[in-house]
């Protein structure tokens, strides 16, 4: 994932378990992202489904905004456009909005079952997450 990041924001929103929780609000000008998968847990009566979104080639969004509960990457990168990439990126996003995006040959699918992949994480360990972001943003200023 790469594209043009701004300065990550702390800020308080809504998830399914709980009310007014912290989150790390994440804002990219511009976001390209290889191998761009979103997966969504719902629980309905007839027990626990997965809803998998993929993509064949690189996602591309405008304007991106997320508020998530948990960030993880690999490694980061000088990208040639922009100023961050990532290397295996994983999010727990409760808000996602952006003013357009480009999902080609997107596969939408529906599996019984599923598990949670990440856990929230509390504010001090979001807060941590904002300074290494900003740290690796000044990086690329430098």
């Amino acid at each position: 994932m790469e594209g043009t990041m701004q300065n990550p924001a702390m800020t308080v929103g809504n998830s399914a378990e709980q009310k007014e929780r912290p989150m790390l609000e994440l804002k990219f000008e511009n976001l390209t992202a290889e191998g761009f998968i979103i997966k969504k847990l719902v629980q309905t009566p007839k027990g626990l489904i997965t809803i998998d979104m993929t993509h064949k080639d690189a996602a591309l969004f405008s304007n991106l905004s997320l508020n998530i509960t948990n960030a993880g990457f690999s490694e980061h990168y000088v990208p040639s456009t922009g100023n961050i990439g990532l290397k295996n990126v994983k999010l727990l996003a409760h808000l996602v909005r952006t003013d357009s995006s480009v999902l080609p040959q997107f596969n939408l699918s529906f599996n019984n079952g599923g598990q949670v992949e990440m856990e929230p994480k509390s504010e001090g360990e979001l807060l941590q997450t904002k300074a290494l972001l900003e740290q690796l943003l000044s990086i690329k200023q430098q």
